[in-house]
């Protein structure tokens, strides 16, 4: 069966840079540094592999990493305030709740997603 997620990789332009923003803004922890250029930041269900590529190999934004928000707007104001490119003025609708996006610093999308409260 191939319907089970077992690793997200995301590939970056500078691995310092990408360590930096995942780390420092994102808030992630680095849990193995396999080398110069591959590392695994802590998540609790699935890993995140960060790995460096050559530009020429990059053939653009393969992968859409969502991240969970408690509250959209407090954390689009705090990427803001570090000044991380945020797409949208304001979070924009979609089924599940709102979202919006920003980029890291190789310019991969990365989704703000705030679920609706059930009642």
């Amino acid at each position: 069966m191939l319907n089970t997620v077992c690793v997200v990789t995301i590939k970056v332009k500078n691995m310092i840079e990408a360590v930096h923003f995942y780390t420092n803004i994102l808030d992630f922890h680095i849990s193995k540094k396999y080398s110069e250029k591959l590392v695994s930041l802590v998540h609790e269900h699935v890993p995140i592999i960060l790995e460096e590529v050559d530009e020429e190999k990059q053939i653009g934004n393969n992968i859409l990493l969502g991240l969970q928000s408690k509250d959209i707007e407090e954390d689009v104001k705090r990427l803001k305030g570090y000044g991380v490119h945020v797409l949208f003025d304001e979070a924009m609708p979609c089924p599940p709740g709102k979202y919006n996006v920003f980029l890291d610093p190789s310019g991969n999308q990365i989704e703000l997603l705030q679920f609706l409260k059930e009642d």
